[in-house]
């Protein structure tokens, strides 16, 4: 199934089947009960956005240094700038935790937080990575982040618990216990208690964007949303 749709960039669909996409640096939620938009010329360009709690979503502005979380109705709820809390952090990459956390990288230390919001604490730090990250992912229990040779994933304790390494791939995301990789124009898959990277056999399609939520995979090309629904061996 394709649906065609002229977006900047597709964010993904959350649990509710809400589609998130951003235009002109304005961010859309589309369901059955229409359309909600939400924007801050303040802040600038919207760099990531977690839709992973539908009802407390992530913005993330990287040149404002700072998170802006909204409710389900895309109203605000909280911002937290990284400006004015010390020590000073620079993030790179956020993504969701558990209740009322987020993982976040900061560029200044080279280090994986699990950031409290609620308090302005952090909760967990892993040791210094080598290099900047390319992107990250997380669930409630395990975080995997992505270096340029490496696949990491860290328990909510921040302990690592798993290492692989990797040629190629530029983007992940995680559901269900399931990997799900970019790499140039293809898609691969690691399951739970395996190190097998496995290729999709997808039809022929520009992989812009990729997103994974309720046994479907996604896939934006640029002018359609391509929908692949995943079956259980």
């Amino acid at each position: 199934m394709s649906t065609p749709f002229d977006w900047d960039s597709f964010v993904g669909i959350d649990s509710f089947e809400s589609v998130y996409f951003l235009k002109s640096n304005v961010l859309f939620k589309k369901n059955n009960q229409g359309l909600q938009n939400y924007s801050n010329l303040d802040k600038g360009a919207v760099n990531e956005v977690s839709v992973f709690n539908a009802l407390k979503l992530a913005l993330f502005y990287k040149d404002f240094n700072s998170v802006t979380l909204l409710d389900n109705r895309l109203a605000d709820l909280i911002t937290v700038d990284f400006n004015v809390l010390s020590p000073l952090r620079t993030l790179s990459h956020i993504s969701y935790g558990n209740d009322t956390t987020f993982w976040l990288f900061d560029s200044n230390t080279l280090q994986l937080e699990l950031f409290d919001y609620n308090n302005s604490k952090t909760r967990v730090k892993t040791v210094p990575f080598q290099n900047e990250i390319i992107a990250l992912d997380s669930d409630y229990n395990t975080c995997w982040v992505l270096t340029e040779k490496e696949l990491q994933c860290y328990n909510y304790m921040g302990s690592l618990v798993s290492k692989l390494t990797h040629e190629g791939f530029t983007d992940l995301k995680l559901w269900n216990d399931i990997l799900f990789l970019k790499k140039e124009n293809a898609i691969y898959y690691k399951l739970k208690n395996s190190d097998a990277f496995l290729m999709f056999n997808l039809p022929k399609v520009l992989v812009k964007q990729f997103f994974v939520t309720n046994q479907t995979l996604y896939i934006y090309d640029e002018e359609f949303l391509h929908h692949y629904q995943l079956i259980n061996n």
